[in-house]
């Protein structure tokens, strides 16, 4: 029987990729300290992802019946456990209240004490990534159409980053000392800051887990975004999540080709930080008012006015642009010599369609 179930619901972009990733890379050492982070057979990470998307009814393109059960399936992990067990994915954040009541009542089940954690970093960083997200797999939305979506209340992406939402649903009934809210630290803070913020919520010792991360979600600048606005215009459902291209645009052409290039970071512009700067301060009042555990600082909360050269994500340079697609074509070629993946019909109907 597990001792505690530390359940980590996200927000979205607050760093869960990379705390996910680090908790993965470590597992083994966490388990000898009595830690379970659940895996699948051969180390497979995904069984977090997929126990989510199975709990909220998400689908994101994968074959139904690899998630029909799968949250089951990783209930019978923490069953089994003896001593603490982690449990995280983002996409929690967006369960309705049934399906967080129905995994609270499972966890609790056990005979584990449950804790929830929710991690959270300032708005304006939030949204300047989940438009990023957005278009690695296939959207073709401006960041002001974006940005105008999330203010009016029209997007479930919001829902999921809205503290008093996701600790309503997820909360409801446990005592402070076992809600914990992990600040991620400004831009430029230290390294390890949310890494270490992180082990204080689930009482982990640094030292238990010592190897960095093996991968995190990776940024893009201006120009790059609209070189993947672009291609998502050109190649339509085949990079939408579950389309054929959709791995490879996200891995090599975003990844590899796009996020490693010095350029001017996405960020909101001067009439956009008023709301989210309000709305901020909104959430921030209401966490302290509701005295929950915090790790780190509710201030690193709120966001920073924007920079005095800002650069409007939707108006990027066409030479800058121009540029980042040479990259890209410089990485794919690469790609394709060193894999020497044969010419198939349907690799020239991609390249007609890049060419129109």
């Amino acid at each position: 029987m597990p001792s505690r179930v530390f359940l980590h619901v996200g927000a979205p972009k607050s760093g869960t990729t990379y705390l996910q990733s680090r908790l993965h890379t470590n597992r083994r050492e966490l388990r000898r300290h009595g830690v379970l982070y659940p895996s699948g057979p051969l180390g497979e990470p995904r069984v977090h992802y997929w126990a989510a998307l199975d709990v909220t009814g998400a689908r994101h393109g994968i074959d139904p019946r690899r998630l029909h059960g799968a949250w089951d399936r990783l209930l019978r992990q923490v069953r089994r456990a003896r001593g603490d067990v982690v449990v995280s994915h983002e996409l929690l954040a967006r369960a309705a209240p049934d399906q967080a009541a129905r995994v609270l009542a499972d966890l609790a089940a056990t005979g584990a004490e449950v804790h929830v954690v929710l991690t959270l970093r300032d708005l304006a960083r939030e949204l300047a990534s989940g438009w990023q997200e957005t278009l690695k797999f296939g959207a073709r939305t401006t960041l002001r159409a974006y940005l105008d979506r999330v203010r009016a209340g029209r997007s479930a992406f919001r829902e999921s980053l809205d503290p008093t939402r996701v600790l309503t649903v997820w909360a409801a009934g446990l005592p402070a000392p076992r809600v914990h809210v992990v600040t991620a630290p400004p831009a430029g803070g230290a390294r390890d800051a949310l890494w270490l913020r992180f082990l204080d919520a689930i009482e982990v010792d640094p030292a238990w887990a010592p190897r960095d991360a093996e991968r995190a979600n990776t940024s893009v600048g201006v120009p790059e975004a609209q070189v993947l606005r672009g291609l998502n215009r050109r190649l339509g459902a085949e990079v939408r999540r579950g389309g054929d291209l959709s791995p490879f645009v996200d891995g090599v052409v975003a990844g590899d080709a796009l996020a490693p290039r010095p350029s001017t970071p996405i960020s909101l512009g001067p009439d956009d930080h008023p709301w989210v700067a309000d709305l901020s301060e909104t959430w921030v009042a209401w966490l302290r008012d509701r005295d929950v555990t915090v790790h780190g600082d509710l201030d690193d909360l709120l966001p920073v006015p924007p920079v005095d050269d800002w650069v409007d994500p939707d108006k990027a340079r066409p030479r800058e642009v121009t540029d980042a697609a040479l990259d890209t074509v410089a990485v794919l070629l690469a790609e394709v010599a060193g894999r020497r993946l044969p010419w198939t019909e349907r690799g020239r109907r991609v390249l007609a369609r890049l060419r129109r």
